[in-house]
């Protein structure tokens, strides 16, 4: 999951209406949320299995696959305002979705298409290399679009309802992915994309209830908050940007991770599936109960969480699998992840609902705000690297402290901007 609810950037004069209507908005998100799970986060294990990427060439794929969403994400506000141009008047946001949508199908299709036309067997590496970034430039301009036609025509307590559906269903999309794909990692991977394809082209059914464009963006004046509700917003500004990073290098990892515990091939996505899990659970309760509004222990437990979860999934495989054994390793392993989901999803939630409370147009803007999430994730591999070149190796202890180090670094930088103002009580 990369995507904040945001908004595109502004639409095209004249353009717009009412809000679209939120069930196929959200069958639409479900059934595309399953490409993040898939491809985004899971190609890793596909990787892996197929080709036998390790560690250090899953580090190398995740920067390129990451840095190609930030250039989609980027570049659709100023592409989708000249395409929608009234000069063009026969082109529509629905249509550029549309289009999106059956080219990530195509992708899908590259690796049983070129297996096909080789005689069989698994295609060229280039195919992967070809489809990661490909989804990469795609899904970054899809999904500020989508999110466009969540909020357009929505305020208030409407756009916090769809928000919190939004994010439920795409976090379950994500974890759906990571199981549907478990019996076919052992012997068929790549047979993930072609199913994933069918989806994808179901999915263009959902746009035939959806307007042309966007509905128009209905802004309201921000109301009186206390004053400790912009410091809020400032941690979790950093928190959000921080949990992306150490998702970052936990994605590519985990396949490596979970293989040193001696975890079943079968069983390796579901395992990875918890911190995903974790997440729509944490969704979900604050979508439902709101007594965390204004409260000092949420960035508490968002950062606590990410630090922690993130230590202990390094830690795992090697200090605590040669200490307990490897049936704790994969114990706490698990919890890790557990732990580390709760941290992310309690990050997402403050700075989505600080920034929607307090009126800031900045962070809603769609395209940026998805790039900036890249830049997170893109940080994490990046980070990965790092501990490679200084350890000389892709595991063992020199590897897993340095790793350890160089993202507490990052993430220790980064608090530092939110405690020049600290909170004045917890």
């Amino acid at each position: 999951g990369f995507r904040p609810v945001g908004r595109v950037a502004e639409e095209p004069a004249g353009g717009g209406g009412g809000a679209a209507p939120l069930l196929p908005v959200l069958v639409f998100v479900g059934l595309n949320s399953l490409g993040t799970g898939a491809v985004q986060t899971g190609v890793f294990f596909l990787l892996r299995e197929a080709y036998g990427f390790s560690a250090g060439a899953n580090f190398v794929f995740g920067v390129f696959l990451y840095a190609s969403y930030i250039v989609g994400a980027l570049a659709v506000g100023p592409l989708l305002r000249r395409w929608t141009s009234p000069e063009r008047a026969r082109v529509s946001a629905r249509g550029v979705l549309l289009a999106l949508v059956l080219v990530q199908a195509g992708l899908s299709l590259l690796p049983r298409t070129a297996s096909w036309l080789g005689g069989g067997g698994a295609p060229g590496v280039w195919v992967m290399w070809t489809v990661g970034l490909g989804f990469g430039v795609l899904t970054g301009m899809m999904w500020p679009i989508v999110e466009s036609f969540l909020s357009g025509g929505r305020r208030g307590r409407t756009l916090s309802a769809a928000t919190g559906k939004f994010n439920i269903v795409w976090s379950a999309a994500v974890v759906a992915a990571f199981w549907l794909m478990a019996p076919l990692l052992d012997g068929r991977p790549l047979e993930v994309l072609t199913g994933l394809a069918v989806f994808q082209a179901g999915s263009a059914l959902c746009l035939r209830w959806f307007p042309r464009k966007p509905g128009r963006f209905l802004e309201s004046a921000p109301e009186p908050h206390p004053a400790h509700w912009a410091r809020l917003l400032r941690w979790f500004r950093v928190l959000l940007p921080v949990g992306y990073v150490l998702c970052g290098t936990i994605s590519p990892l985990l396949p490596s991770v979970i293989g040193r515990l001696g975890v079943d091939t079968g069983w390796m996505t579901p395992v990875a599936s918890a911190w995903v899990t974790s997440r729509v659970v944490v969704f979900a309760v604050f979508e439902r109960w709101h007594g965390w509004h204004g409260r000092w222990w949420m960035p508490v437990l968002a950062g606590g969480g990410l630090v922690g979860g993130f230590i202990a999934t390094v830690a795992a495989p090697g200090w605590v699998a040669s200490h307990a054994g490897s049936g704790t390793g994969v114990a706490v392993l698990i919890g890790a992840l557990l732990l580390f989901g709760t941290g992310h999803a309690t990050a997402y939630v403050g700075a989505l609902y600080y920034a929607m409370e307090l009126g800031d147009a900045e962070v809603e803007a769609g395209g940026t705000h998805e790039a900036l999430i890249g830049v997170g994730y893109g940080v994490g591999p990046v980070l990965g690297l790092g501990a490679v070149g200084i350890a000389g190796a892709q595991s063992g202890a020199a590897f897993e402290i340095w790793l350890i180090v160089l993202a507490l670094g990052v993430t220790g930088l980064a608090l530092t901007a939110a405690t020049r103002q600290r909170p004045s009580r917890i």
